[in-house]
Protein backbone atom coordinates (compact mmCIF):
# COMPACT_ATOMS: atom_id res chain seq x y z
CA UNK A 1 0.00 0.00 0.00
CA UNK A 2 0.99 3.60 -0.41
CA UNK A 3 0.55 6.63 1.80
CA UNK A 4 -2.33 7.79 -0.44
CA UNK A 5 -4.11 4.56 0.55
CA UNK A 6 -3.72 5.60 4.18
CA UNK A 7 -5.09 9.08 3.42
CA UNK A 8 -8.08 7.62 1.56
CA UNK A 9 -8.73 5.17 4.38
CA UNK A 10 -8.65 7.89 7.04
CA UNK A 11 -10.99 10.01 4.94
CA UNK A 12 -13.51 7.26 4.19
CA UNK A 13 -13.53 5.38 7.50
CA UNK A 14 -15.64 6.65 10.36
CA UNK A 15 -13.57 5.14 13.18
CA UNK A 16 -9.92 4.32 12.65
CA UNK A 17 -7.69 2.22 14.86
CA UNK A 18 -4.40 3.85 15.70
CA UNK A 19 -1.73 1.39 16.77
CA UNK A 20 0.93 2.72 19.13
CA UNK A 21 3.57 1.06 21.27
CA UNK A 22 3.69 0.82 25.03
CA UNK A 23 6.97 1.47 26.82
CA UNK A 24 7.77 -2.26 26.65
CA UNK A 25 7.29 -2.18 22.85
CA UNK A 26 4.02 -4.11 22.77
CA UNK A 27 1.39 -2.74 20.38
CA UNK A 28 -1.97 -1.42 21.49
CA UNK A 29 -4.96 -0.29 19.44
CA UNK A 30 -7.17 2.71 20.13
CA UNK A 31 -10.28 3.72 18.18
CA UNK A 32 -10.12 7.39 17.18
CA UNK A 33 -11.50 9.78 14.59
CA UNK A 34 -9.63 11.23 11.63
CA UNK A 35 -10.38 13.97 9.12
CA UNK A 36 -8.76 14.94 5.85
CA UNK A 37 -8.45 18.57 4.76
CA UNK A 38 -7.06 19.43 1.32
CA UNK A 39 -5.50 15.98 1.11
CA UNK A 40 -3.84 16.23 4.55
CA UNK A 41 -5.06 13.82 7.26
CA UNK A 42 -5.33 14.87 10.90
CA UNK A 43 -6.05 13.11 14.17
CA UNK A 44 -6.79 14.56 17.57
CA UNK A 45 -7.23 13.21 21.07
CA UNK A 46 -10.49 14.27 22.70
CA UNK A 47 -8.74 13.63 26.03
CA UNK A 48 -5.68 15.68 25.17
CA UNK A 49 -2.39 14.57 26.62
CA UNK A 50 -4.20 12.30 29.11
CA UNK A 51 -4.82 9.80 26.30
CA UNK A 52 -2.10 7.19 26.38
CA UNK A 53 -1.98 6.96 22.56
CA UNK A 54 -1.16 10.67 22.54
CA UNK A 55 1.53 10.17 25.17
CA UNK A 56 2.98 7.29 23.12
CA UNK A 57 3.15 9.54 20.04
CA UNK A 58 4.71 12.39 21.99
CA UNK A 59 7.33 9.94 23.31
CA UNK A 60 8.33 9.26 19.70
CA UNK A 61 7.08 5.69 19.52
CA UNK A 62 6.05 3.90 16.32
CA UNK A 63 2.57 4.67 14.93
CA UNK A 64 0.43 2.65 12.54
CA UNK A 65 -3.17 2.62 11.37
CA UNK A 66 -5.21 -0.53 10.93
CA UNK A 67 -6.31 -0.57 7.31
CA UNK A 68 -9.84 -1.82 8.00
CA UNK A 69 -12.80 -0.59 10.01
CA UNK A 70 -11.24 0.67 13.22
CA UNK A 71 -14.53 0.32 15.10
CA UNK A 72 -13.38 -3.20 15.87
CA UNK A 73 -11.00 -1.60 18.39
CA UNK A 74 -14.03 -0.30 20.29
CA UNK A 75 -15.11 -3.90 20.90
CA UNK A 76 -11.88 -5.87 20.81
CA UNK A 77 -8.50 -4.14 20.87
CA UNK A 78 -6.65 -7.42 20.37
CA UNK A 79 -8.66 -8.19 17.22
CA UNK A 80 -7.73 -4.75 15.86
CA UNK A 81 -4.07 -5.73 16.17
CA UNK A 82 -4.61 -8.60 13.72
CA UNK A 83 -5.77 -6.26 10.94
CA UNK A 84 -3.39 -5.23 8.14
CA UNK A 85 -1.71 -1.98 9.08
CA UNK A 86 0.44 0.77 7.66
CA UNK A 87 3.14 2.71 9.44
CA UNK A 88 2.86 6.51 9.50
CA UNK A 89 4.44 9.44 11.26
CA UNK A 90 2.59 12.12 13.19
CA UNK A 91 3.59 15.79 13.36
CA UNK A 92 2.26 17.82 16.27
CA UNK A 93 0.15 20.84 15.36
CA UNK A 94 0.34 23.78 17.79
CA UNK A 95 -2.97 24.52 19.50
CA UNK A 96 -2.99 28.06 18.07
CA UNK A 97 -2.34 26.96 14.47
CA UNK A 98 -5.18 28.22 12.23
CA UNK A 99 -5.64 24.72 10.75
CA UNK A 100 -7.31 23.77 14.03
CA UNK A 101 -10.36 25.84 13.10
CA UNK A 102 -10.65 23.89 9.86
CA UNK A 103 -10.18 20.61 11.73
CA UNK A 104 -13.00 21.61 14.09
CA UNK A 105 -15.26 22.26 11.09
CA UNK A 106 -14.26 18.98 9.43
CA UNK A 107 -15.04 17.10 12.65
CA UNK A 108 -18.50 18.68 12.76
CA UNK A 109 -19.06 17.79 9.10
CA UNK A 110 -17.97 14.16 9.44
CA UNK A 111 -19.40 13.37 12.87
CA UNK A 112 -22.42 15.69 13.15
CA UNK A 113 -24.59 12.83 14.37
CA UNK A 114 -22.49 12.68 17.58
CA UNK A 115 -22.55 16.31 18.77
CA UNK A 116 -21.51 15.66 22.38
CA UNK A 117 -18.47 13.72 21.19
CA UNK A 118 -17.55 16.42 18.68
CA UNK A 119 -17.77 18.99 21.49
CA UNK A 120 -15.10 16.98 23.35
CA UNK A 121 -12.80 17.01 20.31
CA UNK A 122 -12.83 20.78 19.84
CA UNK A 123 -11.87 21.85 23.37
CA UNK A 124 -8.56 23.61 24.05
CA UNK A 125 -7.35 20.39 25.74
CA UNK A 126 -8.08 18.38 22.59
CA UNK A 127 -6.67 21.00 20.23
CA UNK A 128 -3.39 20.75 22.16
CA UNK A 129 -3.13 17.11 21.06
CA UNK A 130 -3.64 17.46 17.30
CA UNK A 131 -1.42 15.77 14.75
CA UNK A 132 -0.94 15.79 10.98
CA UNK A 133 -0.50 12.29 9.61
CA UNK A 134 2.48 12.08 7.25
CA UNK A 135 4.41 9.40 5.40
CA UNK A 136 7.05 7.74 7.60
Amino acid sequence: MSFIDVVNHLDATRVVAIITRRQDGSPTATPIWAVVIDGEPYVRSAYGEKAWWCRHVMAGREVEFAMADGAIAERDKDAALTLPRERVALEAIPADDPINDRIDTALWDKYADEPSSVEETITPRARACTFRVVAP
